[in-house]
């Protein structure tokens, strides 16, 4: 058991969860909490894992424009794999 104490900064009541409590919840900086109050109780939950920084490769493919690509593709085209000659790759 951690003990620990409410402290005010700016308008807010801040609680400071210890860092091996943290930790073990698999908490990090950043880490979005739902904060509810039942009675004098008060529970703590991740609203969800999404790990910050880091997409999947779903999630990467859905934001890429094909049309777009294909426009760049063609504006820095130097032309010279318009008719493949031997072995290269396309």
């Amino acid at each position: 058991m951690s003990l620990t104490r409410l402290r005010q900064q700016g308008g807010a009541v801040v609680l400071t969860i210890p860092s091996d409590i943290a930790a073990r919840a698999g908490w990090s900086v950043g880490t979005v909490l739902d904060v509810t109050a039942e009675g004098e109780a008060v529970s703590i939950r991740p609203t969800g894992r999404i790990a910050r920084g880091r997409k999947t490769v779903a999630q990467l493919l859905a934001g890429i424009d094909e049309s777009e690509i294909r426009d760049f593709n063609e504006a820095v085209s130097d032309g010279l794999n318009d008719n493949p000659q031997g072995r290269e790759t396309i």
